[in-house]
């Protein structure tokens, strides 16, 4: 199990993707939590920007971008997939695919956006460049003509007006039309009618360089019908898009053998045998009447030992509602499923798993069996739980942020309001901190912050609670409290911790820090209420001298 400091370490270096998280603040603020070490280094964002939402951070144009597909995926409470630019440190314009997840907290509230963002320049080059693939290969002729005409896909080119331009033999013998019939010709005269509205939409949109691969089942001049994958891409002179490069491959047979699955036992048995997933069939009983070879390799049980058990043979009880209600309902409507759920390993314990299932029907419409094919996504989720911990955790002093602190004071609050069992509130900040910084540099000071950190955990007890606010400032909730007297014993005791000789790095210091407690004594106090009344008494403490304390009690 990685420690917090090991996961610091590899979300902040281990990533080439940037990696942002986003604190959410209501539904128009955004605010930089966490980025690491890619980010930083090819946007030139520094650690100056922690703690400021969009609109401090970014120019107005690439903060409002940034902010509605923030806002979708928040209140959406969903994933985001979309493509955007970014300019580096030189000012070079780089393609992006960015990833956009939400993670929510235990009362389904959106807490955080994590932004991955991947470089996707090259890919996107490449796709120009396959674009400019006529262009490339009328400059070689003979290779053009080899790769065009010898090809077992079905190829052909078009003009701006959708005429036939050029194609190849497999296009020929594929549409069934002699070739002299076809040159010359608009390409939507031989479409069959079902299929020509989709086509010269497809086409419309290459025109305007969007690429399309689509598939459509239709019937060519000598009747047979087909399942074709088609690819149009445009053809560019220039700057300027003279046509449409068409590629289309045959996958009737493969079509034909995905709808004929239930009927064609051996050809469904070939594939499950040379996959590494899990492909499992069952009845409409629910149980397992194949289980594929990978179960061996995956799992560390033999297939035989799930056939003729149920499904949910092996699987944690917690998920038995999930998969049995999506079964179900597969099976009664014929629509696929999808869902995530637990499975045992016999060595490894518990393990995430995806499934994707899909009902099968004979002749009448009867229900089959359902063919499932099923991947370990442990590493997946076991990342997912990370980043989630991380978006909880301060980075620097791998201690609770300031999120987990209000959602551990929501829970004593309520815990209080019932039974009255008493707690407070503890602010504490460094000292003169700011000459510290100034004397010895940042990195100094980043290091007296952590073992501050330290020394007051160290000096709480176990049930206490103790986060990072920000900058030098720490927040502590105190647990069993009955009297200032139990509140004063924790102050003093995390004085002396903090009064003991210093020496970071080779350098000594003095240090003292300045106390705020607030102890409610109202069932009507709020979490908001509570820490503005610690830090009030932490601003006494320190108009005070400094190196001292004071309690307040809310009424």
């Amino acid at each position: 199990m990685l420690n917090n400091q090991l996961l610091n370490q590899v979300l902040m270096n281990g990533f080439d993707s940037m990696v942002f998280v986003m604190r959410v603040e209501g539904e128009e603020r955004f605010v930089y939590e966490m980025m690491n070490e890619s980010a930083m280094r090819r946007t030139g964002l520094t650690e100056n920007v922690i703690g400021k939402d969009l609109f401090d951070a970014l120019p107005v144009e690439q903060a409002e971008l940034l902010m509605d597909k923030y806002k979708q995926s928040a209140q959406g409470q969903e994933k985001l997939l979309y493509e955007d630019t970014f300019h580096s440190n030189n000012e070079e314009k780089y393609l992006s695919e960015t990833k956009l997840t939400p993670l929510l907290n235990e009362h389904g509230e959106c807490t955080h956006i994590v932004a991955v963002v991947r470089d996707i320049t090259e890919f996107k080059e490449a796709e120009l460049a396959r674009e400019d693939s006529k262009r490339r290969l009328e400059l070689s002729k003979q290779r053009y003509k080899s790769l065009f005409l010898d090809n077992t896909d079905a190829i052909f080119s078009i003009d701006y007006n959708g005429k036939l331009i050029e194609l190849n033999n497999a296009f020929e013998e594929l549409s069934g039309y002699p070739k002299d019939e076809l040159l010359g010709q608009s390409a939507f005269k031989f479409v069959d009618l079902s299929i020509k509205r989709q086509l010269k939409k497809c086409f419309v949109q290459t025109l305007r360089k969007n690429p399309q691969n689509f598939e459509v089942n239709t019937y060519n001049a000598r009747g047979m019908q087909l399942d074709l994958d088609i690819t149009m891409t445009p053809v560019v002179v220039e700057g300027q898009v003279t046509g449409v490069y068409v590629v289309i491959k045959d996958i009737t047979e493969q079509r034909y053998a995905e709808r004929t699955l239930s009927k064609n036992e051996e050809r469904f048995r070939m594939i499950a045998e040379s996959s590494h997933d899990l492909i499992t069939l069952v009845d409409g009983e629910g149980m397992i009447t194949y289980a594929s070879p990978s179960y061996g390799n995956v799992l560390g049980y033999s297939p035989e030992h799930y056939v003729g058990r149920s499904l949910l043979h092996n699987l944690h009880e917690e998920d038995f509602k999930c998969v049995l209600h999506s079964f179900d309902h597969a099976q009664e409507t014929g629509d696929p499923i999808s869902l995530e759920f637990r499975q045992y390993h016999l060595e490894k314990g518990w393990l995430w798993f995806e499934l994707q299932g899909k009902p099968i029907y004979d002749d009448n419409g009867q229900f089959y069996q359902m063919v499932v094919v099923t991947r370990n996504i442990s590493e997946r989720k076991a990342y997912e739980e990370q980043l989630k911990m991380f978006a909880y955790h301060d980075p620097l002093t791998e201690l609770p942020n300031r999120r987990l602190f209000q959602s551990n004071l929501t829970e004593h609050l309520s815990e209080y309001q019932k039974s009255g069992k008493g707690f407070a509130v503890m602010m504490l900040d460094i000292d003169n901190f700011k000459t510290i910084n100034d004397e010895h540099g940042h990195d100094i000071g980043d290091e007296v912050i952590k073992e501050f950190g330290k020394r007051i955990q160290s000096s709480l007890r176990e049930s206490d609670f103790i986060a990072r606010m920000g900058g030098d400032e720490f927040i502590a909730l105190l647990t069993n409290i009955t009297s200032k007297k139990d509140a004063l014993e924790v102050v003093h005791r995390v004085r002396r911790v903090v009064e003991q000789e210093w020496d970071v790095s080779g350098e000594e210091f003095a240090v003292t820090t300045s106390i705020g407690v607030a102890l409610p004594d109202s069932e009507q106090v709020t979490n908001d209420e509570l820490i503005k009344f610690a830090d009030s008494a932490l601003y006494d403490a320190k108009s005070l001298g400094k190196d001292t304390y004071q309690l307040t009690t809310i009424v």
